[in-house]
């Protein structure tokens, strides 16, 4: 558990760790906005996918988000910052730098 907390305050010194984290909280509390109109959710999710991308380099657990966030229901859970959160807390620094 000290490793998880050691890696997540690592993580949160590296500017790209905290991009990503403003952007899915930004998705994810405008998903709440849209949630009636389908087409504008993903349109909303690729936008995200494809920032988190650009911002973390190629990570599959953004596609298990991606994933998440097109089941119909379930896009209210918030994915992409619990992912984010989870990949900052587990990633190993050393290589992620």
């Amino acid at each position: 558990m000290s490793q998880l907390a050691h890696n997540f305050i690592t993580a949160w010194k590296i500017p790209r760790w905290r991009w990503a984290l403003f952007i899915a909280v930004i998705s994810d509390t405008l998903g709440f906005a849209v949630v009636f109109l389908p087409w504008v959710q993903w349109l909303l999710d690729g936008v995200t996918a494809l920032a988190l991308l650009i911002a973390l380099g190629f990570r599959w657990q953004l596609f298990v988000a991606l994933t998440i966030e097109v089941i119909p229901a379930v896009e209210l859970f918030p994915a992409w910052t619990l992912v984010v959160l989870a990949m900052s807390a587990t990633s190993t620094q050393s290589v992620d730098k």
